[in-house]
């Protein structure tokens, strides 16, 4: 025995074994192949007996129903940035004609709470929304069917109302599992290990009931020292029923003739202390739901800790893992149909999870005094914060300058003299748009990948004389999106290098703790409209002269519609990345720079304005040569440049510019 052990285990490890795709069925499971797998708990039988008989039962399903199906489902996208109104998140909002998606979701998380297993039967059609409808299927009525010859699952056999079964091939349902160790193909709820608790405490109840109703359960018998005769018998019974077992005279002591006395035969409902017994029952239900007994009453230990504590407890210790499996399960089944995305739930509106949120802005303002990234900070204190710029920089909280580059004081951007306060000025500054890149990269790229997909559903089915015009108009509709992006990010950046200009050029009269602020005034906000739609035109013309380009190198060569659409997807797929990139870093280049120049401006300390070009061996020679320049505040540099990176100048002058300026008094 042991030696065909061995001789097996040699061939599993062997290169043979390597290559062998076949799934090592018969090791994950002693389950038959080929005989459906039944189950001991039925939602029925769960349902009558626990959910419908047991107020600990429902009170533990009804409250983890509530809590799960107010979650609200999202869809990300390869970078975790959400996908709005996504096709699958849509069908999570209306599953089919009959049923909410509250109503799907209170389906799946009954059935997974009381059995431990729940079925989606999913509606498949073709094209890029896979899933049309999707309905709740009861677990009685589908089996699992074990396949055989490494082949997982040869199917589901399903019983219909009439007791017709038929097995349906395994891609037919989603299935949603708790885990049973002896068993990898059905799953197992709490209530089955709560069952002999529910039960008794069913029994507990019934035994009272009875007792109550018609002291069914003997508690003693009157004997006579003589024995009565037929009449005599027959007037006891009528006193004991008339006297004593109308409810309103329960409890009422006995007495019953002459010679008459009691024999005590069970213990009575004090001595059973049926009271405590309930209360354990309840405990342990409540420790097989994994929820605390406050929720079901038990107040012994209440306090309004206590009380924070538990509604925490219920989304950390219940809600929350519930969730991850069945998340897990979405994005095992369901997010393949749709390419590359992830299927997540959304906690930030749960009040009872922001209850600490004050105390968690507490730790993280002393864990950002102590320079740690604020995108750790967000991450292990879960704040829920999406990245913004200089986020994955650790910053001295004085004057939120990167760490390692600290001037001397009164060296910010004010009276730069030595080569050392240049430098330290120049990375301050770089540093932060840098961290401005790629937030505004994010922002940029599905536009362009929307006017992609604009142009080529405007050229389908269209002549070839009419593509290029299709193509135009399609692109330039993008105009007001492009609009409502550049003019948001354009504020930000302004406002963000703003005021910290502002801050370094504060005027001597604020008195020492009070800081500067940038203002938005209408100068401002003319700079900004005439930008953003100078920079929108220029890339929209862009965008136009190499569509344009690509459809007519497609007509010179007789392509169809379809080869020219393939070839504009492409070009949109290859060069969106890069675009929205290039847009990225001009736009904050400018944005930076103007918002620099206007706080100074405003400042009334600045009289004058130094460049200072980028301090690495990547410095254009152009720029090089006005480095140290200086020149009043009211003129421009000898390169025709108001500050650096103004789009006022030639694109050479200002594309990818890396070089600021600071101010003197």
């Amino acid at each position: 025995m042991l030696e065909g052990i061995r001789n097996r285990l040699a061939q599993a490890i062997s290169t043979k074994a390597k290559t062998d795709t076949t799934r090592p069925i018969s090791l994950v499971s002693n389950l038959p192949s080929n005989i459906p797998v039944y189950s001991d708990m039925s939602v029925r039988k769960a349902t009558r007996e626990g959910y419908k008989m047991s107020v600990y039962v429902y009170r533990a399903v009804r409250l983890i129903i509530q809590a799960a199906s107010a979650v609200p489902w999202i869809v990300l996208d390869k970078n975790q940035e959400q996908i709005k109104n996504h096709p699958f998140e849509l069908v999570l909002k209306h599953p089919n004609p009959e049923f909410s998606g509250q109503d799907l979701m209170e389906f799946l998380i009954a059935h997974y709470e009381l059995v431990g297993n729940a079925f989606w039967m999913p509606i498949i059609v073709k094209g890029p929304n896979p899933i049309k409808e999707l309905w709740t299927v009861m677990p009685d009525m589908v089996n699992p069917v074990p396949g055989s010859n490494g082949e997982w699952l040869k199917g589901w056999q399903v019983t219909d109302r009439d007791g017709r079964q038929q097995i349906l091939p395994p891609e037919n349902f989603i299935h949603f599992m708790q885990v049973d160790p002896s068993n990898p193909y059905w799953g197992m709820g709490w209530l089955m290990a709560a069952a002999r608790t529910v039960d008794t405490d069913n029994e507990a109840q019934d035994t009272q009931k009875i007792s109550m109703q018609n002291r069914g359960l003997v508690d003693g018998v009157f004997t006579h020292e003589a024995p009565l005769n037929e009449e005599q018998f027959k007037e006891a019974q009528r006193q004991i029923r008339e006297r004593f077992l109308d409810k309103s005279r329960r409890r009422e002591p006995w007495v019953l003739g002459a010679g008459a006395k009691w024999n005590q035969m069970s213990l009575t409902p004090i001595e059973m202390d049926f009271i405590a017994s309930r209360l354990a029952n309840l405990r342990a239900v409540a420790t097989a739901a994994g929820l605390d007994p406050w929720w079901f009453g038990d107040r012994s230990a209440s306090t309004y800790n206590n009380v924070t504590e538990a509604r925490k407890a219920l989304y950390e210790d219940k809600v929350v893992p519930l969730l991850n499996d069945v998340q897990f399960t979405l994005n095992l089944k369901v997010a393949p149909m749709y390419g590359d995305i992830t299927i997540a739930y959304d906690l930030s509106g749960i009040p009872a999870l922001r209850e600490d949120f004050g105390k968690k802005t507490t730790q993280a303002q002393a864990l950002f005094t102590m320079g740690v990234p604020f995108e750790q900070i967000n991450s292990q204190l879960e704040l829920g914060f999406n990245e913004f710029p200089g986020w994955g920089t650790s910053y001295l909280p004085f004057n939120l300058m990167p760490v390692g580059m600290m001037p001397k004081a009164g060296t910010k951007a004010l009276n730069l003299i030595t080569e050392e306060q240049k430098t330290v000025h120049w990375k301050r500054i770089d540093t932060r748009r840098v961290a401005w890149w790629r937030v505004v990269s994010n922002k940029v790229q599905p536009l362009y990948d929307a006017e992609g997909e604009a142009v080529i559903k405007a050229i389908k089915g269209k002549e070839s004389s009419e593509l290029v015009t299709e193509a135009n108009h399609a692109i330039e509709n993008q105009r007001g999106d492009w609009e409502k992006t550049l003019t948001a990010v354009s504020m930000a950046l302004i406002e963000d290098f703003g005021n910290q200009t502002a801050q370094d050029l504060h005027p001597k009269s604020v008195s020492p703790g009070e800081t500067k602020q940038f203002a938005f005034n209408d100068a401002v906000r003319a700079w900004i409209i005439k930008y953003c739609a100078d920079a929108i035109t220029s890339i929209l013309d862009t965008s136009k002269a190499a569509v344009k380009d690509i459809i007519l190198n497609g007509v010179s060569q007789n392509f169809n519609t379809v080869e020219i659409a393939k070839n504009l997807r492409q070009f949109y797929d290859d060069q969106s990345k890069w675009k929205s990139m290039r847009v990225s870093r001009t736009e904050v280049a400018s944005a930076a720079g103007y918002g620099q120049r206007s706080a100074a401006e405003q400042s009334g300390v600045a009289k004058s304005h130094q460049w200072i070009s980028s301090r690495d061996d990547r410095v254009r020679d152009l720029h090089q040569q006005v480095d140290g320049e200086t020149v009043p505040l009211d003129e421009s540099y000898s390169n025709g440049l108001s500050f650096p990176g103004d789009p006022s100048g030639d694109p050479e002058q200002i594309i990818n510019c890396r070089c600021v300026e600071a101010f003197s008094a």
